[in-house]
């Protein structure tokens, strides 16, 4: 743990990804963004590190079966859940991730384990480097070696709704038509349409910094396909910055981002948030801008992504939030030791907008 001072209050912000929420589940999102950030805040509160926090927070998330990831998430092609996750810290400063893991009963919790893992270093005896990202049955294994719950049947992460919506894909398809996309999500009978990824950012008492995602990914992908949830500097970014003319000018961020993986991929989205200076919303608008003009997407007829961001400058006097998202909604929910209660929103972009962009003090 960082030797700085203590007692600057923690931060913690959450989001249940971008795409479409439909209004009559909305009760049950906010209900697990409230959960994920109580659980946080009495982590931090007992003195818990932003890395814990932000695995307890995304563990609540993973197991709520409204969003996708865990239980309840998206189903591939062949009809199973394969989840990606990641998560990134200040302290320890490191990144771990499992893509395409079929057993993980919790993805962010072997996430974490990697991150753990590589901050160890190099075996001492062997110079064998610890792995920054483990996939597919590999990640599971090491998972379970490693103390990481896995489940016995992979099929406890499927739920009914998830079935339902996988059959209304496939018939989509055999069609013809498009399955997956933000344009269908207001067709009757699509309740909701998460295009990908659960997050959440956390600040504590010292500063540190922790970022991390988790997901379902996309529905009908090909089985193998890992998204921006697993994948450095796209699915989350966390770090700590503290100019050497100026130590005590340190700035904490960390950035969440959910949307289409492939499109998040190619621009770097999270570490492009949070590295840019400026007031945050200018930092997310063109942040944004560049998203949704960049030559790199030009097949793409739609860009679909979402992030919530948290800054908060070494004793300064609270910390910024600023949510971003090119879908149809997002969910968000944050909360500081100063506020005592959680708050959880459902971000609805204006028709005319390209992208909603939202500035909060906390």
């Amino acid at each position: 743990m960082s030797d700085s001072k203590a007692g600057e209050g923690y931060y913690i912000a959450v989001h249940v990804g971008a795409g479409y929420h439909g209004k009559s589940k909305e009760r049950e999102y906010k209900a697990a963004m409230k959960s994920a950030c109580r659980a946080a805040a009495e982590l931090l509160g007992s003195g818990g590190s932003a890395g814990d926090a932000v695995e307890c927070a995304i563990t609540i998330l993973e197991d709520s079966p409204a969003t996708n990831a865990g239980i309840g998430s998206n189903l591939n092609r062949p009809g199973l859940v394969e989840c990606d996750a990641s998560i990134m810290s200040s302290q320890p400063d490191g990144f771990g991730a499992v893509g395409a893991s079929a057993a993980v009963c919790n993805p962010i919790q072997a996430a974490h384990a990697v991150l753990r893992s590589y901050c160890r270093g190099p075996d001492p005896a062997t110079g064998l480097v610890p792995p920054m990202m483990l996939a597919g049955e590999g990640a599971d294994a090491w998972a379970r070696e490693s103390g990481v719950a896995v489940d016995r049947c992979s099929r406890r992460k499927i739920t009914e709704e998830a079935l339902s919506k996988y059959a209304r894909y496939m018939d989509r398809l055999s069609a013809g038509g498009e399955p997956n996309v933000e344009a269908a999500a207001g067709d009757e009978g699509d309740v909701d349409l998460q295009m990908d990824t659960v997050g959440a950012v956390c600040i504590d008492r010292w500063g540190e910094v922790s970022a991390g995602v988790s997901s379902g990914g996309i529905a009908l992908k090909l089985p193998g396909r890992v998204g921006e949830a697993a994948m450095f500097g796209c699915g989350c970014w966390a770090e700590k910055t503290a100019p050497k003319e100026d130590p005590a000018g340190a700035l904490s961020v960390g950035c969440s981002v959910t949307g289409t993986g492939e499109q998040i991929m190619r621009t770097l989205l999270a570490r492009d948030c949070a590295q840019r200076d400026g007031d945050i919303f200018s930092v997310l608008s063109g942040c944004f801008e560049r998203f949704s003009t960049t030559r790199a997407l030009g097949m793409f007829k739609q860009r679909s992504a979402g992030l919530i961001l948290l800054r908060k400058a070494c004793g300064g006097n609270g910390a910024e939030l600023g949510v971003a998202h090119t879908t149809h909604s997002m969910g968000y929910g944050y909360m500081s030791e100063a506020m005592g209660r959680p708050v959880a929103k459902i971000s609805r972009k204006p028709e005319a907008a390209d992208t909603a962009v939202s500035a909060i003090r906390l």
